[in-house]
């Protein structure tokens, strides 16, 4: 049997989908019952024919062609693996029953040599020592698993941008975010974004379901890595080790003065004390900010205008921004610079460090999002915007869409909806959005799970309002027992700080207690009470943004208290301070959109 033959042998569905998608398996399965593919082999190389379409299958596979007008693996390709494999079964079975009749031949041969014909003066059968000499001789062949355990992180390293390889260094938790079974091929599953890679030797012969790329892309390099943590050759320790910062990547004279120039800054902020700030404090710091945002450092430019944000509102003698906040960002934003210093020292892991200016979107599989709320926000780095949260049906998980502007160089307010960018060109408006139902295919995301807008992704409008589907019941808490047990399971998953998305959270309570306004804090609080009587402590920061919410839990208390309606589910994110667990609402879903769960 030929070597694309004994391959065809280990290539299953999945693989298959790697290879196109899932629409054109499904649909060369379906076509395969009506046409008969006639295959024969050219040396290493198999030829289908039916009706005027020729295929001529090579490895790896990904250099197949058709006769047809398509540029991508088609339909016409995996129907003639299909059917080329079906020859290969044929083949196989021939091949045992001829094994079968040869067994039973030697059977007869060994009888012969139990009575001493054809015995060595050992007593061993003729030719019996020198077959097994030359096995101990020759070498065992490499496994596929044993091959990709030696690939080198260089290699590795080299196929990834430098973006999608800080994306991998982060990674927290190879084992639970990675499903891994061996077989013929190893397939590796990305259980957070949905995607496989078929891992095969060479390494071309690899196949992806996110991008389909036939070379080494970055959810290959990722599935191979994941398999060699589970075998311990590489750590996310030595990985870090090893990412070292080309001079092209950092500008080796600028980044040092920018370092030194921030450093003087901060110490005289800290000499002085907060009560003695220059009102050009916040402007310095803001001129340091874009200047790290030239010497490619992300990470301190947003610290350094987060800085300057709450400086501005500590002279403005804002009641949220306390001295002890103000030394606790300044000492903060000191400990990274002595960090970056070390790295650029060092020559290595600055990359760890100086952050990205944007996250790394990946390819991700087709989503049906259903959007459940928006939130509008301004932060202290200088961007407005809103934030669209959707539930993806099919994963069970939270993706989010952010349309963002910077505001720092705004002269004037911006009225109403004005320059809202819709993502994916759709027929409909943010808000409308976050209500909508969306078909997503070919899109991106990042490891938080936030949507890109990118061009190539196509969307389809299935509809704007309805309920929600069942599977938002499983992840619907109305014990904050079991809720404050699942917050614990993604806290050590994540071995770190979460994610936004991995904050969220949907709840049930049988009560909202109270709502109250604390003038100091200017914050409004609140308590939720579950099923069996626990109760969760909820706060909302006073702003324009948030306004209308606050309001809104006053107006729902007030009823509640005369037993005029059933409280809403609500949507929000947890977070924990000073050992207590803090609730912070987004949006409430309500129950005509939740009916069926």
């Amino acid at each position: 049997m030929s070597e694309i033959m004994q391959f065809l042998k280990t290539v299953d569905e999945e693989y298959l989908i790697g290879l196109s998608n899932k629409g054109i398996v499904k649909r060369s399965y379906k076509d395969l019952e009506s046409v008969t593919v006639k295959i024969t082999e050219e040396g290493d190389e198999i030829l289908g024919q039916y009706d005027d379409i020729s295929v001529r299958l090579k490895l790896p596979l990904t250099s197949s062609t058709c006769s047809c007008p398509s540029t991508s693996i088609c339909k016409h390709v995996i129907m003639t693996i299909l059917a080329a494999q079906k020859v290969g079964e044929n083949m196989a079975t021939q091949e045992g029953k001829t094994e079968e009749s040869a067994a039973g031949q030697e059977a007869i041969t060994s009888q012969a040599v139990a009575t001493g014909q054809g015995a060595t003066s050992q007593g061993k059968p003729a030719g019996q020592e020198a077959t097994s000499q030359k096995a101990v001789q020759e070498p065992k062949e490499k496994t596929l698993g044993s091959r990709l355990l030696e690939i080198p992180t260089e290699r590795l390293r080299k196929a990834a941008t430098d973006k999608e390889w800080m994306g991998l260094l982060t990674q927290t938790d190879w084992e639970e975010d990675f499903e891994i079974a061996e077989g013929n091929m190893i397939t590796v599953r990305n259980l957070k974004f949905q995607w496989t890679v078929k891992l095969s030797w060479p390494i071309e012969l690899s196949t992806c379901s996110a991008c389909h790329n036939e070379k080494l892309c970055v959810h290959k390099v990722a599935a191979i890595l994941a398999w060699q943590f589970r075998n311990g050759v590489v750590t996310p320790e030595g990985l870090a080790e090893e990412t070292v910062v080309s001079e092209d990547d950092f500008d080796s004279e600028s980044i040092p003065e920018v370092l030194a120039d921030a450093k003087a800054l901060l110490d005289e902020m800290l000499l002085v004390g907060s009560a003695r700030l220059s009102p050009e404090t916040p402007l310095g710091l803001e001129r340091l900010s874009l200047r790290a945002h030239g010497a490619k450092l992300p990470n301190l430019e947003e610290m350094l205008r987060v800085l300057s944000e709450m400086v501005s509102g500590y002279h403005a003698r804002r009641a949220n921004i306390t001295a002890a906040d103000l030394l606790r960002k300044i000492v903060e934003c000191h400990a990274l610079l002595g960090k970056l210093e070390r790295a650029v020292s060092e020559g290595k892991g600055i990359l760890t460090f100086a952050g990205a200016f944007r996250s790394e979107y990946m390819d991700v599989p087709d989503l049906l999002l259903h959007g459940i709320a928006m939130r509008e926000f301004r932060s202290a780095s200088g961007y407005a915007g809103k934030t669209i949260y959707f539930f993806e049906e099919g994963s069970r998980a939270f993706y989010t869409y952010t349309a963002a502007r910077p505001t720092i160089y705004e002269k004037a307010k911006r009225r109403g909806n004005a320059g809202e960018q819709v993502p994916w060109e759709l027929p409909c408006t943010l808000l409308q959005l976050c209500s909508a139902t969306v078909r997503l295919r070919d899109g991106k995301a990042n490891a938080e799970g936030r949507l890109s807008s990118t061009s190539q992704a196509h969307a389809e409008l299935l509809r704007v309002g309805g309920a929600l589907p069942d599977a938002i019941g499983e992840i619907i808490f109305d014990d904050f027992e079991e809720m404050w047990k699942a917050y614990l399971e993604r806290s050590k998953k994540a071995q770190g700080e979460l994610s936004e998305a991995e904050k969220l959270f949907l709840l049930r309570p049988k009560d909202l207690l109270s709502v109250e306004y604390d003038e100091v804090r200017q914050k409004s609080v609140f308590y939720l009470e579950d099923f069996q009587g626990r109760r969760l402590r909820g706060e909302l920061a006073f702003s324009k943004q948030e306004e209308t919410a606050i309001r809104s839990l006053e107006r729902m208390h007030e009823k509640r208290k005369r037993q005029e309606e059933e409280l809403p589910v609500f949507f929000g994110s947890i977070y924990v301070r000073d050992g207590e667990c803090i609730f912070y609402p987004i949006e409430t879903v309500e129950r005509v959109r939740l009916e069926k769960n």
